[in-house]
């Protein structure tokens, strides 16, 4: 192999004699080893290569580990600006070596005359080159100096709009550094957020695309025009990292970088990465809180935060065992460095979401989280992080009744969501935020913030879960099913889906035994039965199906139980008894304490209608369809799959009031509409059809209805209603039929067989 043989590779020029990397815009000069590996790898262009192989030649025979050779491979790269993920050069075989696959040609020597006249010129041809060298040196210094200025400056210019952090690669032998490297893609997704002018896709969206790489893919779904990416890799006490800016478009790099340092200065490190980024995209930004740097006033010390660091990795999973791990974790952080802000905010919110995602009570959880976050506020006033777990856990507060008036915590939750907003476009505080709105029945601010939510983190299951719950309480059903749909296709492995589900589903025979099966598989979750998310949709489950003791043994368990669940419960035993006017009573109290809430004013309709207040029903469903007034307007009124119950209700209504001319033709219009096939839930659309032929006195057709929607595991679901099949309100004209009472016995059997199944399955006796 000629030391003094040069090569081409892509645009790059490789000279072994001066072990630099050229070409028309840069020069890279790479260590001697380094040298070797490429002019290795280039010898053997195309094939696969071993490690050893590799090292049996450039190390001949000395004892070294593989991590020298990553380490030599990454140099190459670096160089090159070649990338591990998808790569242009050299590209890596798991488990075995490299190969080099982009095409390479020796460069030929031009051929020179020899002088044969010594002279002048000879003499001095030593000193002239030594200057020439010097000449091209200082020419090479400059031009990488104002290249590298016009990199800095550039971002600026070529307006970056919009950007999604990846998860950096772990180059690490052990590859143990996830929490680190999550950490870093973390810190740097955070200082971006504080540009308000730039677009920052949220770690959730931007960590899905961990192991895989098309960034122009990436750029359609995230819908950002340029990435960053980046790799770490530590040997020993030193720590190199590098990080890299290019386009979507065209895969182009725009910046790249290099930092070295020691893994005792981790945390300054990765402070002064996202500092060097930031001033990348946006040169002389300073933050809206008028701080000069986003440096810490202090060092912290390196092992509070590898402890902070898994903390964070582990509260990010949000179930009972990981919360768990958080918490040890932050401890341990804090114990090192009992002022670490940071490490107080992750605390907080591992300890608000072990009664969210946990067993702990909600004023357990509450009063251990707020004084950690108000700690973190008292050491870094202007912390996002900080001020939007104050608005989450204070709006959680405020909504259980804890402490001080609602209206009170409510405005100071608001007070704290703004400003983290103000300082940080963070898609999880838009998320905590609309969940405050919602409370306070500001429905359209919900929405758009939960939209903005959507639009940082679009690959996000847990946003459009919310998204859906949401959209339920707002008396959209349909569409609250389709949104959930689409977070279950993005996470169908997610931990509590089988409970999700249910709040925007019906029960059926399958989801009632999945939730029996889920609450066998993590009994840890049931010892104490506190969490909202997972007990009382439970307890609605089993009473759906008749199961009262597996219902009352977590009932025994959920103290305190929460107002709306108790509200549900004392519905289901009123209608049991046939005390439809207790029933009425129950939910006018509720429709007066949240007078915005469309799923509570239909539920009033319902239970009007029930009464036999049709006048009143009708008044309520025309305060939730005010369109629908106009006697002339209303057969033209458009039908959707959120609202075609209601308009069976209103044409119900219409019927007891004398105003059949009007209720038959609107009853025939959704029946038209139920056939086209356009309602997610196949089951409820089939049972619809027999409460319309049902009022339109079609006995045939609605019992025919009836059988099917029971055959497909139509049952009754106590989350959504809180009576049974034997005294629908709308089936009212089959009641004496034979052939409906067989199917009500059949129902019951149905129903029975389905009891007797969940209580083998949570071993409990019948009651």
């Amino acid at each position: 192999m000629e030391h003094s043989q040069q090569y081409q590779l892509g645009s790059w020029i490789i000279c072994p004699q001066t072990n630099t990397i050229t070409n028309k815009a840069d020069t890279h000069s790479i260590d001697n080893k380094s040298m070797q590996v490429l002019l290795f790898l280039i010898h053997h262009s195309g094939a696969h290569v071993t490690k050893g192989q590799i090292l049996a030649h450039v190390w001949k025979g000395s004892f070294v580990a593989d991590d020298i050779l990553s380490v030599a491979v990454s140099k190459i790269r670096k160089a090159l600006g070649d990338n591990a993920r998808s790569p242009t050069f050299i590209k890596t075989l798991p488990g075995v070596g490299y190969t080099l696959i982009s095409d390479v040609n020796k460069i030929e020597k031009p051929k020179q005359g020899r002088s044969k006249r010594i002279g002048f010129s000879s003499i001095y041809k030593p000193s002239i080159t030594i200057g020439i060298i010097t000449l091209l040196l200082i020419a090479t210094f400059l031009a990488m100096y104002f290249i590298n200025t016009d990199k800095g400056s550039a971002a600026n210019r070529i307006n970056i709009n919009s950007i999604a952090v990846l998860p950096f690669d772990d180059l690490s032998a052990k590859q143990d550094n996830q929490h680190f490297t999550d950490g870093l893609s973390d810190a740097i997704i955070n200082q971006l957020s504080q540009i308000k002018s730039l677009k920052v896709i949220s770690r959730y969206s931007s960590f899905t695309y961990r192991g895989k790489y098309n960034a122009t893919e990436i750029g359609q779904a995230l819908q950002v025009d340029t990435l960053l990416d980046g790799s770490v890799q530590t040997m020993g006490e030193q720590v190199r990292i590098n990080v890299r800016i290019f386009s979507t478009k065209n895969g182009q790099q725009l910046w790249s970088k290099t930092f070295d340092s020691d893994t005792k200065n981790s945390f300054q490190l990765q402070d002064d990465i996202s500092a060097a980024i930031q001033e990348i995209i946006q040169p002389g930004y300073v933050p809206i809180d008028g701080s000069p740097s986003s440096k810490p006033a202090k060092t912290i010390n390196t092992q509070a935060y590898e402890w902070y660091l898994m903390g964070q990795y582990h509260w990010r999973q949000r179930n009972p065992k990981s919360l768990a791990k958080a918490v040890t974790y932050f401890k341990k952080s804090l114990e090192l460095e009992p002022d670490y802000a940071a490490a107080h905010v992750g605390l907080g919110i591992s300890y608000a979401f072990l009664h969210t995602y946990g067993d702990w009570y909600e004023r357990r959880a509450i009063d251990a989280a707020l004084p950690h976050i108000m700690t973190a506020l008292t050491l870094k006033p202007n912390s996002p992080t900080a001020l939007a777990a104050k608005g989450m856990i204070l709006s959680d507060k405020a909504k259980a009744g804890l402490g001080e008036l609602d209206s009170s915590l409510y405005q100071q939750a608001e007070q704290a969501f703004i400003r983290s907003l103000e300082l940080d476009n963070n898609a999880t505080t838009h998320r905590w935020y609309s969940t405050l709105l919602s409370r306070l029945g500001r429905e359209s601010e919900a929405i758009k913030h939960l939209n903005k939510a959507i639009e940082l983190n679009p690959l996000s299951a847990s946003m459009k879960r919310s998204f859906s719950f949401l959209l339920k309480s707002m008396g959209k059903p349909d569409t609250a099913q389709r949104m959930y749909q689409r977070a279950l296709s993005l996470e169908p492995d997610n931990f509590s889906h089988v409970i999700d589900s249910a709040k925007v589903n019906r029960h059926s025979q399958k989801s009632v035994m999945a939730m029996a099966a889920w609450q066998m598989a993590n009994p840890e979750i049931f010892t104490t039965c506190s969490s909202v998310e997972y007990c009382e949709q439970l307890v609605l489950s089993y009473l759906s199906i008749g199961a009262h003791q597996a219902a009352d043994k977590l009932l025994n368990k959920m103290r305190p139980i929460h107002g709306h669940l108790l509200h549900s419960i004392n519905l289901i035993a009123l209608s049991e008894k046939g005390d439809v006017q207790s029933v009425l009573s129950n939910i006018k109290r509720t429709v007066q304490h949240i007078p915005y809430s469309r799923e509570a004013m239909f539920d009033l309709a319902v239970a009007q209608f029930r009464a036999a207040n049709f006048s009143l029903a009708k008044t309520s469903l025309l305060q939730l369809y005010p369109e629908w007034r106009n006697k002339k307007s209303i057969v033209l009124a458009e039908i959707t799959a959120d609202n075609y119950m209601a308009l069976v209700l209103y044409a119900a209504t219409l019927s007891n009031l004398d105003e059949k001319e009007v209720a038959a033709p609107l009853l025939h219009k959704v029946q038209t509409f139920l056939k086209q096939d356009r309602v997610f839930d196949k089951m409820q659309a089939e049972f619809t059809l027999a409460e319309i032929n049902a009022q339109l006195v079609n006995t045939p057709q609605a019992l025919h209805h009836l059988t099917k929607a029971l055959e497909m595991g139509w049952l009754e679901s106590y989350h959504r209603e809180w009576w049974s099949l034997q005294n629908n309100h709308l089936l009212r004209s089959l009641y004496e039929n034979p052939e409906f009472k067989l199917l009500l016995k059949k129902h019951q059997e149905k129903l029975n067989e389905l009891r007797g199944r969940l209580i083998h399955k949570l071993g409990t006796i019948p009651r």
